[in-house]
């Protein structure tokens, strides 16, 4: 299978790390190319005094064994054996008004204590955890592209599909909101509104909640920069050329053929086929001059109050390791303004339960402020101000902190470590709005996907989250592998599905 057709990748996220372990384990050489000088993209880590901080994972799906996605989780090396996997007991709890409501993984516990929290909700909390239960049983199909899906496969999975639809349309179509309406009690509304970011639909929170619940959702140990070094080291084993501190400026094109790209520096690569892993309206305004349109994707990007996708303030705090925290936390508080929005809410994270973390006797407390896509504007005019962004920043960092002490003043001594908004990551990895994630699941927008061609341009794939909502990492890591397939479909090689490694380079 080896061959000298090479490909060139934009972007050593997870996307362009998939992507390039793929190309290489099939005999193309895969050459990474990033701007920044480490991989990982928006899965990352970094350190502040002292203490290691992670940016990124709070669960993983993929995470249990026998799935398609965990082999292919191991196959990239993002996890190695399931001695890596971290399973917390619940996927949150919720305390409003002193009462607390956990979605536990234990749904039978759930539900027993939901109905002793409010008896006369007992009908609507039982509908409710049925339809997670429906959910769980239903694995999304991401080891083939939709199109390449055999015909006896596709049916198979619309069976299943059938099997749950009440449940799915009984959630596609409502917010979170106006599920949570039809409760009485305040702290279950509470906890069905706040129980993810932003405004998406009622299915993506159930499923979500349903992913964790089956096994599906735990926690490799130390998060996200351990789970992107192990790739890239797999890549370069496998004899991947990685480029770091390589800012891409365009994409070369002769006759609407892709044949390679050309940096910032005036270097240039030449390929048989490009991928772009960034960003998609990045790709498309920036990389490729806005020459192809993607109708699909510029619809949703040019209506952001419509399309709405989450970002957010990320800010982390040095506290005592013995703090015992349930984990994630989130709890009503006074409202404070941010870009313009009235927070009245905090989820907490300590990471007590990883070593990873642990400095002597402290550990780390992340939280994370809503905001979204329609916030961006605010911070991009803010940061030109740099010593005003840093002070409204700092400012901010000390409403957190003030209401976490007022409502857990045993928590002992908050130190800041570190505050990231959504211009941090515009900045680092050119995500447009600034968000982290692909567009949410509305109660007007089903799912989107698409193939990653453009229409005019050969041998140019389009990658990454943004490719299928409602984005994060198993979808850039298998839009990473969906890339490589359609190159492989087109050369006419076989794809094989966790394939031994089929070369080495000197």
């Amino acid at each position: 299978m080896q061959n000298e057709k090479r490909i060139v990748i934009i972007g050593a996220g997870v996307a362009g790390l998939s992507a390039g372990i793929y190309a290489e384990q099939h005999g193309f050489h895969a050459i990474l190319l990033e701007k920044n000088p480490s991989v990982g993209g928006m899965c990352t880590g970094w350190y502040r005094k002292g203490f290691y901080l992670d940016g990124c994972v709070h669960w993983l799906t993929g995470t249990k064994e026998g799935t398609f996605l965990n082999e292919m989780w191991k196959n990239v090396d993002a996890f190695r054996t399931q001695d890596d996997i971290l399973y917390l007991p619940s996927w949150g709890t919720f305390e409003y008004e002193g009462q607390k409501v956990i979605l536990w993984r234990d749904l039978d516990r759930a539900e027993k204590e939901w109905k002793e929290i409010s008896p006369v909700d007992s009908k609507m909390i039982h509908k409710f955890f049925k339809m997670v239960k429906d959910f769980t049983k239903v694995e999304l199909p991401l080891d083939l592209p939709l199109s390449m899906i055999p015909l006896n496969r596709k049916i198979g999975l619309g069976m299943k599909v059938l099997s749950v639809w009440p449940s799915y349309l009984k959630t596609m179509f409502i917010s979170c909101e106006e599920f949570a309406a039809k409760f009485k009690s305040p702290a279950i509304r509470f906890a069905l509104t706040k129980a993810q970011i932003g405004e998406g639909n009622l299915f993506s929170m159930i499923y979500s909640y349903a992913t964790v619940v089956m096994g599906d959702g735990g926690i490799p140990v130390g998060a996200s920069k351990p789970m992107v070094e192990r790739m890239k080291e797999k890549f370069i084993a496998l004899g991947g050329t990685l480029k770091l501190n390589a800012n891409v400026d365009s994409v070369i094109i002769d006759n609407g053929v892709a044949k390679g790209v050309k940096l910032i520096n005036g270097e240039e690569y030449q390929a048989d086929y490009v991928v772009s892993c960034l960003d998609t309206n990045y790709t498309l305004k920036r990389l490729l001059r806005d020459q192809y349109k993607f109708p699909a994707f510029q619809k949703r990007f040019d209506d952001p109050v419509r399309h709405q996708a989450p970002s957010c303030m990320l800010m982390h705090f040095s506290v005592k390791k013995n703090n015992n925290l349930p984990i994630p936390y989130t709890f009503e508080c006074e409202p404070f303004n941010v870009a313009g929005n009235d927070i009245n809410h905090l989820t907490i994270r300590s990471y007590a339960y990883d070593e990873t973390f642990t400095r002597g006797d402290k550990t780390v407390l992340s939280v994370m402020v809503d905001q979204s896509n329609v916030d961006y504007p605010y911070w991009r005019k803010l940061s030109k101000n740099r010593a005003m962004y840093l002070k409204i920043k700092q400012e901010i960092a000390e409403e957190v902190k003030s209401r976490i002490l007022k409502k857990l003043p045993d928590i002992g001594e908050l130190e800041t470590l570190d505050v990231s908004t959504p211009y941090t990551f515009n900045h680092y990895v050119n995500t447009s709005n600034g968000v982290y994630m692909s567009f949410l699941f509305s109660k007007r927008d089903a799912m989107f996907a698409h193939s990653g061609l453009l229409r005019g341009l050969k041998n140019f794939y389009l990658s990454g989250q943004w490719l299928q909502g409602p984005g994060g990492l198993p979808i850039a890591m298998t839009q990473g592998k969906f890339a490589i397939q359609r190159i492989c479909k087109k050369e006419k090689l076989s794809f094989v599905f966790s394939p031994v490694p089929q070369k080495k380079k000197a």
